[in-house]
């Protein structure tokens, strides 16, 4: 047998010192044999030494500039390292000398993604579908790309044309779920959310948002629920609530505070920190902020602002039941939006308030005492939070109204409440 042959054998049963040492010997005697340059770079690539096999995939390209699979795998590698410009350099020249190469455009248009060239992306996913017309892949990534550019009826389409193919698909059932939600397709919504329960995926959300268009009040939204909501909107959460959505109930509360009172704050309590929107309204007040909230990307946001002394991942009762000490100060922005009947919170609130300590928050309305609105956020009636702060030891210093956000382009209406215990 050949050293060639040995070598290939020694690559292909995973010996990597022989099947390295057969490939150096024979380098060392053909040091521009381009197929050679090209068996070590796989072998550097297979056992993950990505340095080494991108100096032996570059290595090749320049002996032998059409060998495309060296390309291709350049473009694996500086994807993986998040080079995206160099990676799409490497998949443009993989696809240029192999245009029916489908996975090559697929992850070309994965690569114009991270880039942002949106147009691009699309170009590349419309190849692969010419190429394969019922590539579910590259369909439901055609969604995707169209529900992040706000196109829902192209996103629907995608989405829609991805599940004929394959019904179970659940990422694009999901997305179906809130577009049809979104879009007030309630009955597609419905039909789509009991879908997504019966392949017990993000079950919780789908539980939560099927109880919302069915009528049907619950106590509070699940924990999993907000978690996962606040997560996925962690990256760009600040600008779409701020920017898109006109949400400015942290300044608001705090106006509302000023107006009355002029004091200081020894100890404050956010409820639902979130990225440190309330802590950047109410910092200067305070001698020690603690934040609260259950989501671990959010929290991450807010810890580099240096607004809080310290933050916990954990829900409002769950904290207040083990805490033991007491607070002047707690804050609820744009919080019990998520939680309906709040009988336990005001009461676990007026246990840990110190003398003279005010409650700050905010709430959507409602005609009922409170209710989960087909949005999927509660609303409460101002009778409600009245009774209950009176039953809880709380007496109510203002309540003002307020447009809380913006949905689909309209004010929600809302109550800023400030009370004090008694």
């Amino acid at each position: 047998m050949t050293l060639f042959n040995q070598t290939r054998q020694s690559h292909q049963n995973g010996d990597f010192k022989q099947a390295l040492a057969g490939y150096q010997d024979m380098l060392a005697a053909e040091p521009d044999n381009p197929q050679l340059c090209y068996l070590l770079a796989l072998l550097y690539f297979e056992q993950g030494q990505l340095d080494d096999a991108t100096h032996w995939f570059s290595r090749t390209v320049t002996l032998a500039p059409e060998a495309a699979p060296a390309h291709y795998n350049l473009g694996v590698i500086f994807f993986e390292q998040g080079d995206y410009s160099k990676a799409a350099q490497a998949y443009e020249e993989a696809t240029r000398l192999c245009p029916d190469d489908g996975d090559a455009l697929f992850n070309l248009a994965l690569t114009w993604k991270k880039l942002q060239q949106v147009d691009r992306a699309l170009a590349c996913y419309q190849q692969v579908l010419a190429l394969s017309p019922g590539d579910q892949d590259a369909l439901y990534n055609m969604g995707v790309l169209y529900k992040d550019m706000n196109q829902p009826a192209d996103s629907i389409r995608f989405f829609e044309e991805t599940i004929k193919n394959n019904a179970d698909h659940a990422q694009a059932l999901n997305n179906l779920g809130y577009l049809y939600h979104r879009e007030g397709e309630s009955d597609k919504a419905i039909t789509t959310y009991k879908k997504l329960i019966a392949l017990d995926h993000n079950a919780t959300m789908a539980g939560h948002m099927l109880a919302a268009l069915s009528g049907e009040t619950t106590a509070t939204a699940p924990d999993a629920y907000i978690r996962d909501v606040f997560d996925s909107f962690s990256d760009h959460y600040d600008d779409s609530l701020v920017a898109k959505l006109g949400y400015t109930t942290p300044a608001l509360l705090r106006e509302m505070l000023t107006s009355q009172e002029n004091r200081r704050f020894p100890t404050a309590l956010d409820m639902g920190c979130g990225t440190g929107l309330s802590g950047e309204a109410f910092q200067d007040l305070t001698d020690t902020l603690i934040g609260l909230d259950l989501s671990p990307k959010m929290l991450a946001l807010a810890a580099p602002k240096n607004l809080y002394a310290h933050l916990h991942e954990t829900d409002i009762c769950s904290f207040l039941q083990d805490c033991r000490d007491s607070f002047d100060l707690f804050l609820a922005a744009d919080v019990f939006v998520y939680i309906g009947d709040l009988s336990e919170i005001f009461a676990l609130v007026r246990e840990r308030a110190a003398p003279d300590a005010l409650f700050l928050f905010s709430t959507e309305l409602t005609s009922q005492d409170f209710c989960l609105k087909n949005t999927g956020r509660y609303g409460h009636a101002e009778s409600y939070i009245r009774n209950l702060a009176q039953v809880s030891g709380f007496t109510v210093i203002n309540v003002t109204a307020a447009n809380i956000r913006k949905e689909k382009g309209e004010w929600i209406p809302g109550n800023l409440y400030m009370l004090g215990v008694h």
